[in-house]
């Protein structure tokens, strides 16, 4: 993971979201929502479990990277990108996430 810019406590819109597969596939989002559902497919379509390179940059600037694996739960893919960016942000802060939003 790497941050460009210190996270802040105010609400934080979604500018970009690059995925990139190892199978070699990528997309380009602005919506969690819709990161989600690409995850969600490329989990289903995957023979095996493999991983996806994110990188979600802010509104402030801030960017954030790294590697997202492609798990399937119960024989159902599943795929949440936005908890594991919470997270981070929970990590990095030291405290509770900021709110994302996720229009």
């Amino acid at each position: 993971m790497r941050a460009a810019n210190a996270p802040t406590t105010e609400p934080i819109d979604v500018v970009r979201i690059r995925l990139s597969a190892d199978a070699g596939a990528t997309a380009v989002v602005s919506e969690f929502r819709m990161a989600n559902r690409i995850l969600a497919a490329w989990a289903a379509q995957a023979r095996r479990d493999s991983r996806v390179d994110y990188e979600v940059t802010f509104f402030d600037g801030l960017r954030l990277s790294g590697r997202y694996p492609l798990l399937r739960k119960g024989g159902k893919p599943h795929a949440s990108l936005s908890r594991v960016i919470r997270r981070l942000f929970k990590e990095m802060a030291g405290g509770p996430a900021p709110y994302l939003v996720e229009g």
